[in-house]
């Protein structure tokens, strides 16, 4: 009997940052239970483990679409590792009401190379094909997203530089 095997899809999507380096980015980015902090679209809480260990479970859910429908989407995602050093977290989605099936995901903060100054976000996957998706559109969808969370953190950045310049010139 022959099998039919269905191809996994993997994709990135990929911000630079200019004016924020790496560590600046990850100390914003590193909370797994707070990504609805730079993803303003969701919710997020924590359901199961602790905060930053493998096997800690957030609870994510956006609000319902524009499309007058009544659901909402949601997700459950175990942390599956944690560096800290790398500035990188990895998770999958345990359940959901969106289609996954199976979704293991990247979250990381890399300096930009040859430029201390600033760094790039990568989010990196690996799943099944969703129904009524093109991988094409899912890394649309994680870019335009990611896109958002960029500028969330970059915007962070300077404001916290411009208060602590303020504060450095307020005490002289």
């Amino acid at each position: 009997m022959e099998q039919c095997q269905v191809e996994g899809w993997e994709g990135k999507a990929s911000a630079k940052l200019p004016s924020t380096k790496a560590d600046e980015a990850w100390s914003l980015l590193s909370s797994f239970c707070s990504i609805h902090l730079w993803f303003p679209s969701i919710d997020c809480r924590m359901i199961a483990g602790a905060e930053g260990q493998p096997g800690c479970v957030r609870y994510c859910t956006s609000p319902p679409g524009d499309d007058g429908s009544d659901a909402a989407f949601w997700a459950a995602e175990e942390l599956l590792a944690f560096d800290p050093v790398g500035r990188s977290y990895s998770y999958k989605v345990t359940e959901n009401n969106m289609g996954f099936g199976r979704y293991v995901a990247t979250l990381r903060a890399v300096p930009l190379p040859g430029d201390e100054r600033g760094c790039e976000l990568q989010w990196t996957f690996d799943c099944d094909p969703l129904p009524a998706w093109t991988k094409e559109g899912l890394v649309a969808y994680l870019q335009v997203n990611l896109d958002g969370i960029a500028k969330r953190v970059e915007d962070a950045v300077r404001t916290a530089a411009s208060a602590a310049l303020s504060n450095t010139q307020a005490s002289e």
